[in-house]
């Protein structure tokens, strides 16, 4: 009879251990959460969003522009006379608080006009398909950034438009839009920076409450070209091309994965927590001009991330954050590994005491006579 030959003991150590190291590490590691979107357009193999385009217009991944490294998103709406939206649609959000961030570029020649060329939107589709306004969009109008908060009163639609400062060509914007959405009884909030500085907000309705909750959409729109406002808009005008690029979406509802601890409710008399939306009788805008050179020298440079510090109070306690900020128990991942390989390394040794009995015991059937 062959036997197989003895495998040895480091070996079998090796590969057990191996193997439920493996194992420990991705029971420790956290799940993707679902409420966390983002796109960097770095890997071909990232599956991109929804294109909504109408018309000739495109949307293409190449190498960024502006002194920027890497890829970025090519949004291009031709002047052709039917073209009038080339949009990365991102849906399934639900009506709560997000932040939405993405850094965009219009280029050195972009041309100025007195007409607004939607660059990102947040569209509540309405029940009865009836195509109304978005409930809020970021657009250029001439040689500004502006924000528009479209909501309804009295059966009819109502809109605050808040000035975001100059455009300026040729330089990549950092943008970050923190949201929340209203509800029927409850006012909303809307608080936009720009690369690290505040330049406006809103405080009140900001929605149609009715229909889908609001989903984002991003890239180029100009609804002057629509084909049933007719040819006279487009006279003149070169086509829109810009960039986009990192585009991320987390959801900050308390308990979610960027503000994992719920707020605790503020006592009757005392101040709301910063950042919760002050309930008022109609809505409030406000807005501010573009940030001055000193403001801008403490910003954080153009299509940078930064740092998160979630993780400081854990950390001054001793123990482990993860990447959501939330602590680890005492013994963290190592103390699960090292607690493995000490079981992997006496189940090894046994499973080699009892492999070798047995190999010894067929040694001395066959040297019976």
């Amino acid at each position: 009879m062959h036997t197989a030959p003895l495998p040895s003991l480091a070996r079998l150590l090796t590969t057990c251990t191996a193997t439920l190291i493996v194992v420990a590490l991705g029971a420790a590691s956290p799940a993707a959460a679902a409420d966390a979107v983002s796109y960097d357009f770095e890997s071909p193999s990232q599956k991109l969003p929804f294109m909504a385009i109408n018309g000739f217009g495109r949307v293409l991944v190449g190498p960024a522009p502006g002194g920027r490294s890497g890829q970025a998103a090519r949004v291009n709406l031709p002047n052709d006379g039917r073209s009038f939206k080339s949009e990365l649609v991102i849906k399934g959000l639900d009506a709560g608080s997000h932040r939405f961030g993405f850094g965009n570029y219009l280029p050195g020649d972009w041309q100025e006009r007195d007409l607004d060329t939607i660059v990102a939107q947040w569209f509540s589709t309405q029940g009865d398909g009836e195509g109304i306004k978005p409930v809020v969009a970021l657009s250029v109008h001439g040689g500004n950034w502006q924000l528009k908060v479209h909501w309804m009163s009295g059966g009819e639609i109502q809109e605050s438009v808040i000035p975001l400062g100059a455009a300026r060509p040729g330089h990549w914007n950092r943008w970050t839009f923190d949201i929340t959405w209203s509800s029927a009884g409850t006012p909303g909030s809307i608080t936009v920076t720009r690369d690290g500085v505040t330049v406006g907000s809103h405080q009140g309705a900001n929605n149609y409450h009715r229909g889908e909750p609001p989903h984002f959409r991003i890239g180029a729109y100009r609804p002057n070209w629509r084909p049933e406002k007719g040819p006279e808009k487009r006279v003149g005008a070169a086509e829109a091309v810009l960039y986009i690029d990192d585009i991320s979406i987390t959801s900050t509802a308390p308990g979610s994965r960027a503000n994992p601890s719920p707020t605790a409710p503020t006592a009757p008399g005392t101040a709301a927590p910063s950042g919760a939306p002050t309930p008022s009788s109609s809505p409030t805008p406000t807005g501010s001009a573009s940030p001055s050179a000193s403001t801008q020298a403490g910003a954080a440079p153009t299509g940078s991330t930064s740092t998160s510090t979630d993780g400081a109070a854990a950390g001054a306690t001793g123990q482990n954050a993860n990447a959501d900020g939330i602590p680890l128990p005492s013994t963290g991942v190592t103390g699960v590994i090292a607690t493995s390989v000490v079981s992997v390394a006496a189940l090894a040794a046994g499973a080699y005491l009892l492999r070798r009995r047995h190999t010894a015991r067929s040694s001395r059937r066959r040297s019976r006579p």
